[in-house]
């Protein structure tokens, strides 16, 4: 196994660390939070820059669509054999200098799923009679804080078997502290191959208000900190999903719920708001002339990366059952407009028209 720590959790010096903290906490920042924080963003963020009602609604709309019986649409686009390889469809090579790639039209939608109220009861009993958008609603205002505590987490180096526990230092105790750590793997390693494992501090709380698939998570409880620099143990859980290398933006998102953030990680260059704020049905034009400022700007190769990630994202949301209509409205975003701006590059920009 080969273990590395994920950049915003930094090592411990294991010989200047104070003890091991082991504090029960009477009362918790999150769970105590979520109602006020859900009033507040009722008041402040109804229809803000990332919280796109029309966006939102065609999402919706494609969610509560049956899946059809048949397989999807796909494009098909030449690109020089020198592109970097994608896990996105079949690839037969069309000549020395261009191979064939196949790409969903769209990206699938998995049946709509509920949070099973064991995966809620096993990390917040006290909510399980509370409604799950309530609670998100209440994380969505505490998640940054959250992230922050994340942001400041050294944890200790990790030899090739992973250990049920882990110590970690706090520097920020703004908000409550991780309750584990993932041990984030690919599903798709192959088996003589050492496995890659990054490790990657979480709030059970987060996760499994968000991802239906989630397995049931050791039990928990965030230790009350008292000040930076302490130390505390989180359990270490395995968590095997077919893109690792693009947890961490589908992580951060579900603590800030942003869609410009999210894009920013997923795009070439910034994307215009109105293609995720205003109808669908409208902005085209626009969408079109970004794609086309895209594709003078940066190679097939550069463009093939960035359908990568949106691809292992969308890929890691299916995996992990993470049903959030903001969240797909920003795959369907990015998918388009990258999609558009590879059938540029490539001289067809006719299949997109063709099989919309």
């Amino acid at each position: 196994m080969v273990s590395q720590t994920a950049n915003h959790v930094r090592h411990i010096n294991s010989e200047n660390t104070p003890p091991v903290t082991r504090l029960v906490a009477t009362s918790f920042k999150v769970r105590t939070g979520i109602q006020g924080a859900s009033r507040r963003r009722r008041a402040l963020v109804s229809g803000g820059a990332h919280r796109p009602r029309h966006a939102v609604e065609h999402a919706k709309k494609r969610k509560g669509q049956a899946q059809p019986k048949y397989p999807l649409a796909s494009v098909r686009m030449d690109v020089p054999t020198t592109s970097r390889d994608v896990e996105m469809g079949d690839s037969t090579t069309v000549s020395k200098s261009t191979a064939g790639i196949s790409l969903p039209r769209r990206l699938a939608r998995s049946e709509i799923t509920e949070i099973p109220v064991s995966t809620l009861q096993a990390v917040a009993p006290e909510l399980v009679h509370t409604h799950i958008d309530y609670i998100r609603e209440g994380l969505e205002c505490l998640g940054p804080d959250m992230l922050r505590v994340l942001a400041g987490i050294k944890a200790e180096p990790v030899s090739n078997v992973l250990p049920k526990e882990l110590s970690i230092i706090v520097n920020d105790v703004s908000s409550d502290m991780p309750t584990h750590m993932f041990a984030v793997f690919s599903s798709h390693q192959p088996a003589p191959v050492r496995r890659r494992v990054t490790l990657f501090p979480a709030h059970n709380l987060v996760f499994a208000t968000h991802c239906a698939n989630l397995p049931i998570l050791p039990t928990s409880t965030p230790a009350l900190v008292e000040c930076a620099g302490q130390e505390i143990k989180v359990p270490v859980v395995p968590l095997c999903i077919p893109a690792p290398e693009v947890f961490p933006q589908l992580s951060t998102f579900l603590y800030t719920k942003r869609i410009d953030h999210l894009l920013v990680s997923l795009m070439p260059l910034p994307t215009p708001p109105q293609l995720y704020r205003d109808d669908p049905t409208t902005v085209m034009p626009l969408l079109t002339q970004f794609a086309q400022r895209i594709s003078d700007t940066y190679t097939v190769n550069t463009l093939l990366q960035h359908i990568a990630k949106v691809h292992g994202t969308w890929r890691n949301v299916m995996a992990l059952g993470i049903a959030d209509e903001r969240l797909w409205c920003a795959l369907d975003t990015a998918w388009e407009v990258l999609l558009t701006s590879l059938a540029i590059s490539t001289g067809k920009p006719h299949l997109m028209t063709e099989s919309a």
